[in-house]
């Protein structure tokens, strides 16, 4: 067993990952996975493909690849030498040798792109003249503004003018001041240990919670609710695919602690609990996020 081999299987079984879940999230066959765990390359369809499984694999379980591949990288298969190909006799002449063309037939696509821009700026012309041509005859058939009379044997004289009433201004109804919503400030992290976040979460009543996934992650992030620890009871199905339910979410749980285990914490996109959002931390890429319940005040 080689130590990259070692290290990713530790991760798997730190997060709690069946073999059968990796191989339904990454589409890689199962003993192509035990395979890279014992480091037997051999048992793989070339290097390329082993180097491309073992990133897939990383990526399943929320690692950063290029920091393993660094790290690791004496454990990883190199790529396969290609043969060099040599080439014919045929493929290498000079180019001295090939038959030169004749003056005339190098002139004659010059001429012919000389011969369609002239036609073109002829049709251009005369498109320009007919159009100015037809410019002219509309001004010519415009009326003068001093030819045109107006009958005023219809106004109105001032006799017989109805004075304009005085329009009273409307007052407007006040508008009732609507009472302004209590916007909740994002919980934040009460005690951060290594890889344990702990929330504490200030109700008298059960917890609701919803863990929204980004549609976009690549691999989509393992995701497991629990009731206290790992041990615990589940509150929702565990989230490895991008197929499964999003949001997870969980309704009036009656317990004190709830437990998030989460395998990539870039693929999360907000946790609410109780109408309240959750200020997220960023910087671990794994993630066990307690949720405790506190009597308020």
């Amino acid at each position: 067993m080689t130590e990259l081999g070692a290290y990713l299987k530790e991760q798997r079984e730190t997060l709690g990952v069946s073999l059968e879940q990796i191989q339904s999230t990454t589409k890689i066959q199962k003993r192509y996975i035990v395979a890279i765990e014992e480091g037997n390359y051999d048992q793989l369809p070339g290097a390329f493909y082993a180097r491309a499984f073992i990133k897939t694999y990383a990526e399943a379980l929320g690692l950063d690849v290029d920091e393993v591949f660094e790290t690791y990288k004496r454990d990883l298969p190199q790529p396969e030498a290609q043969p060099a190909v040599e080439l014919s006799r045929r493929a290498t002449y000079s180019k001295s040798s090939a038959p030169k063309k004749s003056v005339a037939k190098r002139w004659i696509p010059n001429i012919i792109i000389i011969l369609l821009i002239f036609a073109i700026g002829v049709a251009l012309y005369y498109a320009f003249q007919a159009f100015l041509d037809s410019s002219d005859k509309s001004k010519t058939t415009t009326p003068k503004q001093n030819d045109v009379t107006i009958d005023k044997g219809d106004a109105p004289s001032k006799e017989t003018d109805v004075p304009a009433t005085e329009e009273k201004p409307t007052e407007e109804p006040k508008k009732e001041e609507q009472p302004k919503k209590e916007v909740k400030k994002p919980l934040v992290a009460k005690t951060t240990a290594g890889q344990d976040i702990t929330y504490e979460v200030p109700t008298d009543k059960t917890m609701n919670v919803s863990i929204s996934i980004k549609k976009d992650a690549s691999p989509s992030p393992f995701v497991g609710v629990r009731d206290t620890s790992l041990e615990g009871e589940a509150l929702a199905p565990d989230h490895i695919n991008a197929s499964d339910p999003n949001p997870i979410v969980v309704k009036n749980a009656k317990t004190d602690l709830i437990r998030i285990r989460v395998g990539s914490i870039k693929g999360i996109d907000k946790i609410v609990v109780n109408n309240q959002e959750l200020k997220l931390n960023r910087s671990l890429l794994v993630q066990n996020i307690y949720l405790k319940k506190v009597a308020t005040p």
